[in-house]
């Protein structure tokens, strides 16, 4: 009869191996509770990125204290969740710039008055969200915010054309 006989356990090579299992276990679920904390309820997967991306572009160029910066990202999260809200309300509206041979007055007349009203609601959350900024970071800045938030929105527009434009 055979008999089994095991060898020793190395007893630092399980250690290791289980530290960097756990470590490993820990990264992952921090990463995703982090992403779900960034991805809102209703809030496309692209969306929430392109919300990242312009977050950190305006860190990146305007001039905040550090001490400011939780409570910047907190209003600047805030702000951009109400223009993403918004902009779904007014999805599928046609561009003024477009050619409108194609649609009648009536629908072109819906299409205009829906495109003030976008405008309008657009340019109440913008003076809204002014003074939350201006407690934070001064005016040119915020001007600043503003102009690189349109700088990579345009940025990502693009990226998504030339990808949509590169299928097969």
């Amino acid at each position: 009869m055979r008999t089994f006989n095991p060898k020793p356990l190395n007893i630092k090579f399980v250690a290791q191996t289980l530290k960097a299992v756990i470590f490993t276990a820990i990264l992952l679920i921090s990463a995703n509770s982090s992403l779900q904390a960034q991805i809102r309820p209703g809030m496309p997967r692209v969306r929430a990125l392109l919300m990242e991306r312009q977050l950190s572009e305006i860190k990146k160029n305007i001039s905040i204290d550090s001490r400011d910066i939780p409570k910047f990202d907190q209003i600047y999260r805030s702000y951009i969740t109400e223009v993403f809200e918004l902009n779904a309300l007014y999805e599928g509206l046609v561009p003024l710039e477009t050619n409108m041979d194609q649609y009648s007055d009536t629908q072109i007349e819906e299409n205009f008055i829906k495109q003030t009203d976008k405008s309008k609601r657009l340019l109440l959350i913008r003076e809204k969200y002014f003074y939350e900024f201006k407690t934070i970071i001064k005016p040119k800045e915020i001007m600043k915010l503003y102009s690189i938030e349109r700088q990579v929105l345009r940025q990502a527009q693009q990226e998504m054309r030339d990808r949509i434009g590169n299928r097969p």
